[in-house]
């Protein structure tokens, strides 16, 4: 539990052991289903946390001597924001409950609470608490369709639900480690908000121009100087990215880790930073290694795919990190695809159909049979020089340092 202001409690669990969140997304430092309570006149609580940490509200609400709520705030459906709400009204049979209609019709089918039970808000509407106004702004695909954003106007805080989130259960709420809550805000970015892109930078343009003192997430830290994830979120939602190129790779008799070796190499040498992750690492869970993957193509300027062929197509992990890369529709500019096979490959066309939502430049794929020779080689040299040139060539705007 963590005091806010004399108005604003932040009464919500940590869940500092989870490893996978949704069973898919690494959280290196846990998570927090955050629930805030709000006093007035009349007591709100905004998102009543995942089910199995109800426990926790309900202990920190007792504590603060809880034994009304007049309203009950619903800014998103999935589980672990209003998973608990069927508790909260056995608790406090009298509250009432409040959400978009989004948000309403999507509870009737998530936890089979009816449309007609809500008190329906829409844009710019206000709830009264007495002193303090609640006013409301949908955020459709800030994530899914019913995201709902509630601004405390008095306290200058805003409630952004999803949006400027992060998986990180800080040890103390109050003074989180900042590089790991940017690291984290990042993660959560990349295999949450990344999809709606253009979206979010809208939202992330009006929470700017609104200029709360506040910013608080249904994951993570409170953001108590605003300019620092907003700043982030107008970088990676922009259509700029970094003179980097990523290479995600599966090598299974050591012919495709050679050739992504000597690229690797040969970019470097021509001035351009790399970043590899090995998908096939046994140590590391294919969830890790293609979170990470998305993690450093957030803003990569090039993405290149290497994998060995497994009967006539891609190895399956990286047919998997495609598929991610396709979903999340990276904004980078470039594409490339390079591999070894045994006999025949249709790698090319399937990695084609897998990345097709992927708006990017397709370079000319360098597949060779068996161990690399010194034409794979040179033409893998030649892979370097066009894509560090049209990196390199790409307007100055669009270039991030």
């Amino acid at each position: 539990m963590l005091k806010i202001s004399d108005f604003v409690y932040e009464v919500g669990a940590p869940h500092p052991e989870l490893l996978l969140f949704d069973k898919l997304v690494p959280t290196e430092y846990g998570t927090t289903y955050n629930s805030y309570l709000i006093q007035d006149e009349k007591t709100a609580l905004i998102d009543p946390v995942d089910p199995g940490k109800k426990d926790i509200l309900l202990q920190n609400l007792q504590e603060l001597g809880i034994a009304k709520l007049d309203y009950l705030i619903c800014l998103h459906t999935e589980q672990d924001h209003s998973g608990a709400t069927l508790d909260l009204l056995k608790v406090f049979p009298e509250v009432k409950l409040v959400g978009s209609a989004k948000v309403a019709e999507l509870m009737e089918h998530h936890l089979h609470i009816p449309c007609s039970d809500f008190i329906i808000m829409g844009d710019n509407e206000e709830l009264e608490l007495g002193s303090l106004t609640l006013r409301f702004k949908t955020i459709p695909f800030a994530h899914w369709p019913d995201n709902t954003m509630v601004y405390l106007a008095e306290e200058k805080m805003l409630f952004s639900s999803d949006l400027f989130g992060s998986h990180y259960a800080a040890e103390d709420a109050a003074r989180p480690d900042l590089s790991k809550q940017k690291r984290a805000a990042r993660e959560y970015y990349a295999e949450i908000m990344m999809p709606t892109r253009r979206q979010v930078g809208k939202y992330t343009q009006w929470t700017r121009d609104l200029n709360p003192a506040l910013i608080l997430p249904s994951h993570g830290p409170v953001w108590r100087d605003p300019d620092l994830i907003l700043s982030l979120y107008e970088r990676w939602t922009s259509e700029a990215v970094t003179p980097t190129v990523v290479i995600p790779y599966v090598s299974m008799h050591d012919s495709t880790e050679l050739m992504v070796r000597h690229l690797e190499q040969k970019i470097r040498e021509l001035g351009l930073e790399v970043a590899t992750i090995d998908l096939g690492d046994s140590d590391r869970d294919l969830r890790a290694t293609a979170g990470e993957t998305l993690y450093r193509s957030v803003d990569a300027a090039a993405i290149v795919l290497a994998t060995p062929t497994v009967l006539g197509g891609p190895h399956p992990n990286q047919a998997y990190v495609a598929l991610l890369l396709n979903t999340m529709r990276v904004k980078t500019k470039f594409m490339g695809l390079i591999g070894s096979y045994g006999w025949g490959t249709m790698v090319e066309k399937t990695m084609l159909s897998l990345l097709d939502k992927v708006k990017a430049e397709q370079l000319p794929a360098v597949l060779c049979l068996g161990l690399p020779a010194e034409e794979d080689y040179l033409a893998l040299e030649r892979l370097a020089e066009e894509l560090v040139s049209k990196i390199k060539a790409l307007p100055a705007e669009t270039l991030l340092t």
